[in-house]
This record gives structure tokens, sequence and C-alpha cells, in this order.
């Protein structure tokens, strides 16, 4: 059963369409919109800490197309999220990576540790 999708604006630069996936293990999947950098990224670490540690879901799936610009503090707040919500039992899947988001992963290094190889 999918539930009515919901736009969360974490800032002016930053929102986060949600919807509630079927299947197993139970989803959540989340489109990030706009910027992930110093100012936005602790808000959407401490946001979705607090839903996973809420929500029913097992996979957290990121949509990541909607990324328009991202700093090394967006990179390793996602970094930290794939590290960390598997503690609390949730599986994190970063998905369609925009070319933004991407190049900047790459610059940095961290393409391989975001698992981003292999999605588009």
């Amino acid at each position: 059963m999918l539930q009515e999708p919901q736009e969360t604006a974490l800032s002016s630069r930053l929102s986060v369409h949600r919807e509630v996936g079927e299947g197993p293990p139970p989803r959540l999947v989340l489109h990030l919109t706009g910027d992930l950098d110093a100012d936005t990224a602790p808000v959407l670490r401490e946001d979705l800490t607090v839903l996973a540690a809420h929500s029913t879901a097992r996979l957290l799936v990121l949509n990541l197309s909607g990324i328009t610009f991202c700093d090394t503090p967006g990179l390793y707040t996602l970094l930290a999220l794939r590290q960390t919500l598997p503690l609390a039992d949730v599986d994190v899947l970063f998905t369609s990576a925009s070319p933004v988001l991407r190049a900047a992963a790459d610059r940095a290094g961290l393409t391989t540790h975001l698992a981003l190889e292999d999605i588009s």
C-alpha cells in the first residue's frame, strides 16, 4: 500500500518529498531536491535520524536526482547516514545521484563509499 506523498521543506534550499513503499522490507522513499551543503546537511541528518527511529521502515531510499549543489559537509552527511542508520536496523540506499552530486563525490573520493558507482 502506497501512502500519499508528503513534501517537507527542510530549509528554503532543500526539500524532501516522502512516500512509503510496499514490499519486503518496508521502505521509505525520500526524493531530495535542492542544495545539500553545510547549512542544510545538519538538519537533514537530524530529521532522518529521528524519522528512522520512529519508522517501521527497514529500508530508507534516498533519491538524489534533485540535488543541485553538494559540498563536502553534504557528502559526509550522506556517508554518516549510510554508516549509522544500519545500527538502528535501517538500511540506506542512494539512488539516481544527480550529476552535481556524482561530481562532488568523485572529487572527494567518496563515490565507492557512498555506493554511487552502479546507481544512475
